[in-house]
């Protein structure tokens, strides 16, 4: 069933699907006029995990789907039929039972139709390395499908509205940022450039959904998004995923009516070549005693926010790497207090193999009271070794909150003024920029640049020699520093001895 295609392609395993906070699993069914066909079905979870495991579990369990199957045989319930019935002509046993008897009104509509589906499956197995009790169960599924399809075709699911509802763009557009796991400020982005979207095709946000929701909008949209010529293929993706998104909305809402495939319509742009982009800017030591300054009261009442920022300041790491650390990535090793980056869960997510390192925490991080927080915070919160340091790192159905603390720091520089709008090459990467140009201004060799930061050496020489030890590393840490805001950092350290 699920063995690899015979396309060679790489879906070896069913792919989950979320739609409306639940995840689905996909199955093939049989084809009909040589085209393919799929049914998707629910895992009845919110949690990625669970579904992940659930999936596992079904996939690799020899019995399945007969042992489901086989439940749903026995939970049906029949009752007589006047005359012949629905037989298909054979002899065989079952075939003599349907001459007398037929599926009561009283199953369940949805169990005949999972015991229809798991029918169709059971089916494509290979019946060579089934049992003699599966091959029989197939068997009395084919005798009994013209029963199984007479039962539906006169049970018929609820009657739905002929004609399509009457719903205003804005309210759709308003369930969309409702269910998005987003800033308001980034909800706010989304609406406006939504908003310009429908307007250069001359539709406003009080007009009808459906005025929207068909290909030749959608079309007319990507066209104006695509002519934009001063815009970058990375802006140009933000404004076709904005609409898709707007577009899966609808679907999701009544897909009877919306359906997902409008989205087909969008074209493919590629992301902005690195060359084209502006490069990240180090943050200027005045801007830095900017946002760090105690009479600014974001990194108080985010007090992970600015633990973030410190990681990223004193070790160069990027965003993902900083936010999704674990109790267990803060140790003592060699007598020497760590903090680990490593790739060990689905969210966490290393840009190479030089990005996996062990780095030595500097004095003047030690000195601000980091390791004491996180121990501090682990004992309150009967914290697992594996629980994120900064929990708000996974949303609630277990995916990576990408715009978690880095959106909301960047819209708190913006404003105090440390930056001056979006595209002004200051953001969470040059916290990383800091830490390097530190580094080298210290003097400290590229080698062991590489094995603080996570940088792949340049030269063969840089990747043969990167090779150090944890007190060499911490030698050379000791070398730079932040000294300009020890005032700053006296204050942040009575002030973190209270965060929570």
């Amino acid at each position: 069933m699920f063995e690899k295609c015979d396309a060679n392609c790489d879906a070896k395993l069913p792919h989950l699907w979320l739609r409306n906070n639940i995840f689905y699993y996909r199955v093939e069914l049989e084809r009909v006029g040589g085209k393919r066909r799929y049914k998707r079905i629910s895992l009845h979870t919110d949690n990625f995990f669970e579904a992940r495991e659930k999936l596992r579990a079904m996939t690799t369990d020899k019995n399945w789907p007969f042992d489901e199957l086989r439940r749903l045989f026995n939970d049906l319930i029949f009752e007589q039929t006047s005359g012949q019935g629905v037989g298909t002509g054979n002899v065989g046993m079952l075939s003599r039972f349907q001459m007398q008897k037929r599926l009561s009104k009283r199953n369940k509509r949805e169990n005949i139709e999972k015991l229809n589906l798991l029918g169709s499956i059971a089916m494509q197995s290979n019946q060579m390395n089934l049992s003699q009790e599966d091959r029989l169960l197939i068997k009395q599924f084919v005798e009994m499908r013209p029963m199984i399809e007479a039962f539906l075709a006169n049970q018929p699911t609820s009657s739905k509205p002929t004609s399509i509802p009457s719903r205003k763009i804005s309210e759709v557009l308003d369930m969309m940022l409702l269910k998005a796991n987003n800033c308001d400020d980034e909800k706010r982005r989304k609406k406006n450039t939504i908003t310009k979207l429908l307007q250069a095709v001359g539709i406003s946000l009080d007009d009808d959904y459906a005025k929207f929701h068909n290909a030749d909008t959608v079309s007319a949209i990507s066209k104006v998004v695509v002519d934009q010529a001063d815009a970058k293929g990375d802006y140009k993706r933000k404004q076709l995923r904005y609409i898709k998104e707007l577009a899966t909305c609808g679907s999701n809402i009544d897909s009877d009516f919306y359906k997902i495939s409008v989205i087909n319509n969008l074209p493919n742009i590629e992301k902005t070549k690195k060359s084209e982009k502006k490069p990240h800017q180090p943050y200027s030591n005045e801007q830095l005693l900017e946002m760090f300054n105690p009479k600014h009261t974001y990194f108080k009442e985010h007090p992970d926010a600015f633990w973030v920022c410190m990681i990223a300041l004193f070790t160069g790491a990027r965003a993902n790497s900083a936010i999704t650390l674990q109790y267990d990535d803060v140790f003592e090793k060699d007598g020497i207090w760590c903090i680990q980056f490593i790739e060990n869960h689905p969210i966490k997510h290393l840009k190479n193999e030089a990005s996996e390192r062990i780095v030595p925490i500097h004095p003047q991080l030690l000195d601000l009271g980091f390791v004491d927080y996180v121990k501090r915070r682990q004992t309150a919160l009967n914290a697992k070794g594996t629980d994120f340091i900064f929990p708000k790192c996974q949303t609630k159905s277990g995916t990576y909150n990408s715009r978690y603390t880095v959106r909301m720091v960047l819209n708190f520089l913006q404003k105090i003024g440390v930056k001056s709008g979006t595209k002004d090459s200051y953001d969470f990467h040059s916290f990383r920029k800091n830490a390097s140009i530190a580094m080298q201004n210290a003097g400290i060799i590229a080698t062991f640049i590489n094995d603080i930061i996570g940088w792949e050496g340049k030269t063969t020489m840089e990747q043969s020699y990167s090779n150090h030890t944890l007190h060499q590393i911490k030698t050379e840490m000791s070398k730079f520093n932040y000294n300009f805001l020890s005032g700053h950092f006296a204050k942040w350290k009575e002030i973190m001895k209270k965060a929570k």
